[in-house]
């Protein structure tokens, strides 16, 4: 069984006895599987089974292969993944448009019980109850770390959630600025952070390029986190069905952005490169 310590940029897949088992975590990995493993199956399996949130958001891709069994139940897949990774919640009070989270698992909902682990992928943790949050954190202060590696609702961040993250001794606190509308909620989060005592350098923020924006406003985002000393985190928008992975559509085209663009602004504040 294969065990990933950092998170894969890809699908994962073990087997069990003749079935062979496969998570995809994003749409643009389904040609290839189709291609390496159920194109081949009578050679290796006698069953396939494949799950993750690439067949939650297309589950017939697959359709055509009577073999191939989707979306099925894997215990601990999380920790299969990553093994220090964990989830306290499912679902979003949100219904973004760029995400998939609500159509993969609808609205929010407490989990009584979890695996406790320093890295969360919670969709929206700071929407849950405070007694929820409460026992989150007392929890992650036994790890002395955490990384809220899907970012906090900056909407949503109070000044006793900033109190409570400050009790991890070395916490990463990832926001997002993913629309320009969002700038005074994001600066409002990011002060209560600070005030609470979080270093620049525990704070990092994410940013959605490609969605209902131009460069230019995506640029005057990513600057304005870097402008607050923190790491700014580039997102580049796929559609929920894409099969192919960094392209830009004729959506995204409309709005500005070519593939030169695109490189542009990743490679400048991930590697700081130029685009050529």
């Amino acid at each position: 069984m294969l065990i990933q310590t950092d998170w894969p940029k890809t699908y994962i897949y073990w087997t069990v006895n003749e079935t062979l088992f496969i998570s995809i975590p994003f749409t643009w990995n389904l040609p290839e599987v189709e291609s390496r493993f159920v194109k081949q199956k009578s050679l290796f399996f006698k069953q396939i089974i494949i799950g993750g949130p690439a067949t939650a958001l297309m589950p017939d891709y697959f359709k055509n292969y009577s073999f191939v069994t989707v979306g099925s139940e894997c215990s601990n897949i999380i920790q299969m993944i990553n093994p220090l990774a964990t989830k306290t919640t499912t679902g979003c009070v949100r219904s973004c448009k760029f995400c998939a989270a609500p159509r993969i698992e609808g609205r929010l909902k407490e989990l009584d019980d979890w695996p406790n682990k320093p890295i969360l992928i919670d969709n929206n943790l700071l929407a849950s109850s405070q007694p929820h949050f409460d026992k989150v954190i007392d929890r992650l202060k036994k790890w002395e770390w955490a990384d809220f590696n899907q970012g906090l609702d900056s909407r949503l961040l109070t000044n006793y959630h900033a109190k409570r993250l400050s009790e991890i001794k070395k916490p990463i606190i990832r926001l997002a600025l993913d629309n320009v509308a969002y700038r005074d909620d994001w600066e409002i989060a990011f002060s209560r952070l600070r005030s609470a005592g979080i270093t620049l350098n525990s704070i990092r923020s994410y940013a959605l390029c490609g969605f209902d924006s131009d460069p230019a406003e995506a640029w005057e985002r990513c600057n304005t986190i870097t402008d607050h000393g923190i790491k700014v985190l580039p997102q580049w928008f796929h559609e929920l069905n894409a099969l192919d992975k960094n392209i830009v559509t004729n959506k995204q085209a409309e709005l500005g952005w070519n593939d030169y663009e695109r490189r542009r602004i990743m490679q400048w504040f991930y590697q700081h490169k130029r685009a050529v």
